[in-house]
């Protein structure tokens, strides 16, 4: 009774707000839309049309920051009747999107290109970041200084020698990502007893598919060393997570993890059909299988933190489909293409 109590209003305000999701129908018709204006006219139709500008914005950048501060803000509306711990683990999810805010700041400071400032979400939806002083810092321990409110701080920090050694801010994107999914396991074991159980079965899913997406950029994109690869693994509580944070991991093994990805979702005869290091399709069959995951939650008993979990899910996958088929739009990009990027729809 505690938990149908606790959960009821949360899970009809956002069974509701699943029917406004963007479907696959609405999608096909932007992506076969002439124009990008078209494209955007075409999405106005659904139930985007209150929330974005009437004309398309003129810069890609721009049509980012919309499609980031909407998702935020619809997914809040889902969290309005939480209370006490759940909402605690339901703002925790929603600092996802000031995290992204924060990469794409720093990103800003490394790249030292200050003229995309105006492209900053600002104010944050959880927690303060002061973004645009972040761009105007001279360096990252001033960063880290302007972060001392905020949880990010000693992420930040953390990755301060790996950022003097390689030059990239990949690897201090990675140390707050670590940071993230650390702070959200926690606070879901705080939910204790079924809320704990599925909120950690759904974060662990969560935190093996982005493990494996990372895999292709670490050791395919940054040629790195595979045994070093445990260093920058978001800690999981399931047996693929563990097997990634285990030292000396070699190239044949990562193979055969992400093999066993492709397997599982396409057959057995994968091997003969698709090229099973093809980052492109394991990230489409990561999300898909994420979706999945949301999906199954929300048939499951619906008084529980699920719901949540699930939404939140549903509306990242949809932030990305949104980036994908508009930045394709943008691009001038094969439509049969842009397609075959999208993911979960229904």
């Amino acid at each position: 009774m505690r938990s149908l109590a606790r959960y009821a209003a949360t899970n009809a305000l956002t069974r509701t707000m699943l029917s406004e999701l963007v479907s696959g129908r609405e999608f096909d018709t932007i992506i076969h839309s002439g124009s990008l204006d078209g494209a955007w006219l075409a999405l106005r139709k659904t139930a985007y049309g209150p929330w974005v500008p009437d004309e398309v914005p003129s810069d890609i950048l721009e049509i980012e920051k919309v499609f980031r501060e909407v998702t935020a803000l619809r997914f809040k509306r889902s969290m309005h009747a939480l209370r006490g711990a759940p909402r605690e683990v339901g703002l925790l999810l929603l600092s996802r999107w000031d995290i992204d805010n924060l990469e794409f700041a720093l990103r800003l400071w490394h790249g030292k290109d200050r003229d995309l400032q105006k492209f900053l979400t600002y104010p944050s939806f959880v927690n303060e970041i002061p973004v645009y002083d972040i761009v105007e810092a001279e360096t990252l321990e001033e960063i880290g200084l302007l972060l001392r409110s905020t949880p990010y701080i000693e992420a930040v920090t953390a990755s301060l020698r790996a950022y003097r050694e390689k030059k990239s801010m990949f690897f201090v994107e990675i140390a707050l990502e670590r940071d993230y999914y650390h702070r959200l396991l926690g606070a879901a074991a705080g939910l204790g007893g079924n809320d704990a159980r599925l909120a950690e079965k759904i974060v662990g899913a969560d935190i093996d598919l982005v493990n494996l997406a990372w895999l292709s950029r670490l050791v395919d994109y940054y040629k790195m060393d595979p045994g070093e690869v445990h260093r920058h693994v978001i800690q999981g509580p399931s047996v693929i997570s563990r097997r990634l944070a285990e030292p000396g991991l070699s190239l044949e093994t990562l193979k055969q993890l992400r093999s066993e990805v492709l397997v599982g979702k396409i057959g057995k005869d994968v091997e003969a059909r698709v090229e099973p290091d093809s980052v492109a399709l394991l990230e489409t069959l990561v999300g898909e299988t994420v979706v999945e995951i949301a999906r199954s939650t929300l048939s499951g008993y619906p008084f529980s933190i699920g719901c949540v979990f699930a939404f939140y899910l549903l509306k990242r996958a949809e932030l990305r489909n949104l980036n994908t088929a508009f930045t394709g739009k943008w691009l001038g990009t094969d439509e049969s293409e842009i397609s075959n990027r999208l993911y979960g729809l229904r």
